[in-house]
């Protein structure tokens, strides 16, 4: 398939991203988003041409096609993909309906979807399915840190052997195929369906009248020069941050430069150029964070974040946390309402983030990760895997041949519908474009274009999650957050557990061989 334009790709974003919206605001006044277009009013002759053919002209003798994704016990990071739900808009429970029509009537089968209701569900279902030794799933959905633990369980085919798997193809995502596969072997993967790999891809957004007001550089001009760097950003928000609410000492009603979150600093490290984890010659990852420039950026990042002229942090004991929680207050609405209020300029968001400004009478925009230094080859955007959706096969579905066919077609078709069934929706609704210009458009495509995975923010070797300060990627974190910590020290700490735990994973992958 010919690369998507870029106004194609972004459209993408801007769709997945409103799929996992909840559509508050049109749901309250009873309004619709627009008028939707169904796939035979608005499909092009090309596309109506390509759609599935390069898969088998087959059908499945109308039998259920059964989705296991994760529910409405994670609030915003609930499935909305697979079928229509009735706390959606209209509009996409009429997009999901429209995808889901082609399918089911181009392979005669039925789609159905098992929801999740803890937390330990998608584990726990996996894994009692195959002791059972049930077929019960013909595809899943889970976070990117389940399917890695199952993954390496054995609980799921390698989809690069699938032969109507198409992992080259445009509505995969490429960074993600070649970043989650280990020793060439992709257990799961990301693309056009799985919404929250989008949405939780991280990002900075800003106030526009907070730029305009203390006459600084255009940002979106400073993107496209390759000017947004880091030192940038500490100088252009030390000029906005103040004391200005009356009161003597910084609190949530001040005003910020910049808003950072205790996730952000790893972001930022990857938007760097650097990496936790490198391949080597046969796939295998491969310890980076000692890698040159390394030290480097880790000491640019942590001045960032601890200078209080020109940061504000969104951790616990830090002046913005602590008097929003003790105001009785939502720390992390706050901090929207903080950028949405011109009270803070920038702030450090995933995706997902970006529809709850959409509330808000204000002009933002968004940018990417800003680089190490003006001579980075490019931007980098990190996708923050704990609520990242991907689509796995488990090993012991009833009929492999469908279950590649039908990932591969619902992967395909969510393109081809999206693009078609909300692409008036987004330009009226524009919950993005309409407040911050064409030029935010432009700039999720860079951030689009420039998305990382890597395996050590997945697997989270040496501890138990990203937030976990011994594990890599939390260690990071805790490093650029306590300016007391010394990098090489602190590294030298936790190193031989980190290596310990990828050789691990690595022999966990090399027995699924014997």
């Amino acid at each position: 398939m010919m690369k998507k334009s870029v106004l194609t790709r972004v459209l993408c974003i801007l769709l997945l991203l409103s799929l996992v919206a909840a559509f508050a605001a049109c749901e309250e006044t009873g309004e619709t988003s627009g008028a939707v277009s169904t796939p035979s009013e608005t499909t092009s002759e090309t596309s109506e041409a390509s759609l599935f053919s390069n898969l088998p002209e087959t059908t499945y003798g109308g039998v259920d096609f059964v989705i296991l994704v994760n529910g409405d016990c994670y609030d915003q990071y609930a499935s909305a993909e697979v079928l229509p739900q009735e706390s959606s808009d209209s509009g996409l429970s009429t997009a999901v309906k429209a995808r889901n029509d082609l399918i089911e009537e181009k392979f005669d089968i039925t789609l159905k979807e098992q929801r999740t209701e803890t937390t330990a569900d998608m584990l726990d279902f996996l894994r009692n399915n195959a002791a059972a030794g049930l077929s019960e799933y013909d595809m899943v959905m889970p976070f990117m840190s389940e399917a890695a633990t199952l993954a390496t369980e054995g609980m799921f085919l390698d989809l690069a052997e699938l032969e109507n798997i198409h992992l080259d193809e445009d509505y995969y995502d490429r960074d993600a195929v070649d970043g989650l596969s280990v020793a060439g072997k992709n257990y799961f993967v990301t693309g056009d369906l799985s919404l929250l790999s989008f949405a939780c891809t991280h990002a900075i957004v800003f106030n526009e009248n907070m730029i305009e007001d203390n006459s600084l550089e255009d940002p979106y001009e400073l993107v496209r020069t390759n000017k947004w760097t880091i030192d940038k950003l500490q100088e252009m928000a030390r000029v906005a941050t103040a004391d200005s609410d009356g009161t003597p000492g910084m609190s949530y009603t001040d005003t910020y430069g910049f808003l950072v979150n205790g996730n952000f600093a790893s972001s930022m490290f990857i938007g760097c150029g650097q990496r936790f984890t490198t391949k080597d010659s046969s796939d295998e990852p491969v310890l980076a964070i000692n890698a040159s420039g390394a030290v480097s950026a880790i000491d640019k990042i942590t001045s960032l974040i601890n200078d209080q002229s020109a940061t504000g942090q969104i951790v616990e004991g830090s002046s913005f946390y602590d008097t929003a929680i003790a105001a009785g207050k939502n720390v992390w609405e706050t901090a929207t309402e903080s950028v949405a209020n011109k009270r803070t300029m920038f702030r450090a968001i995933a995706l997902i983030d970006l529809f709850d400004m959409g509330q808000y009478d204000c002009k933002f925009g968004v940018l990417p990760t800003p680089m190490f230094d003006e001579s980075q080859d490019r931007y980098y955007n990190r996708v923050s895997t704990l609520y990242a959706s991907c689509v796995a096969i488990p090993f012991n579905v009833k009929n492999q041949e469908m279950s590649a066919v039908i990932t591969d077609a619902l992967m395909q078709a969510s393109t081809d519908t999206i693009k078609n069934a909300y692409f008036e929706v987004i330009l009226k609704g524009r919950k993005i474009a309409t407040s911050s210009s064409d030029d935010s458009l432009e700039m999720l495509d860079i951030i689009f274009d420039t998305r990382v995975y890597d395996l050590a923010s997945i697997y989270n070797w040496g501890g138990a999650s990203e937030y976990d300060a011994n594990s890599i990627t939390g260690f990071l974190n805790s490093v650029a957050f306590d300016s007391t910590k010394e990098f090489a020290s602190t590294w030298e700490s936790i190193a031989n557990m980190v290596q310990s735990d990828m050789d691990k994973t690595l022999e966990s992958y090399r027995s699924l061989d014997d």
